[in-house]
């Protein structure tokens, strides 16, 4: 995975706390990070809406 920003190799990293685990992708090289639950859940709608026929009106900011 290419990161977004400087074009540099992005690791995956779990973190786990107490109420939840979530799952990042990290840059290694200028640190820029994305979270990939919302990234999922993001392209999830995306697709349910467009199945249904309804125009995409989702947007995912960084």
């Amino acid at each position: 995975m290419n990161c977004l920003k400087c074009k540099g190799f992005m690791m995956v990293e779990r973190h786990y706390t107490l109420l939840n685990r979530r799952l990042y992708a990290r840059c290694l090289n200028c640190g820029f990070w994305l979270d990939l639950a919302d990234l999922l859940r993001f392209f999830h709608k995306v697709l349910d809406t467009g199945f249904r026929g309804a125009k995409v009106r989702e947007t995912f900011t960084l």
